[in-house]
């Protein structure tokens, strides 16, 4: 498990919220794997194209929901896997 990666309670709805950071996501992803820039167009492009509820801003640090991004990915082909 890559130190960034991090388990922090959120609610009671989801309890475990998984947070990453581009690298983490380009490591979990093999078609992200070198590939961090487009991974940060995404995050830069989050409210047009609908991440914008899986990231998570703290100071300087961007965070990504490893589970929500996952989830994000589906959505964008109708749910099919």
């Amino acid at each position: 498990m890559p130190a960034t990666h991090l388990a922090v309670q959120a609610n009671r709805v989801n309890p475990t919220l998984e947070l990453g950071d581009v690298n983490d996501i380009a490591e979990r992803h093999p078609a992200y794997h070198g590939k961090q820039g487009a991974i940060r167009a995404l995050i830069a492009r989050a409210e047009e194209n609908g991440l914008a509820p899986h990231i998570y801003r703290v100071g300087r640090r961007v965070l990504i929901d490893l589970i929500g991004f996952e989830q994000w990915i589906r959505d964008q082909q109708g749910g099919r896997r």
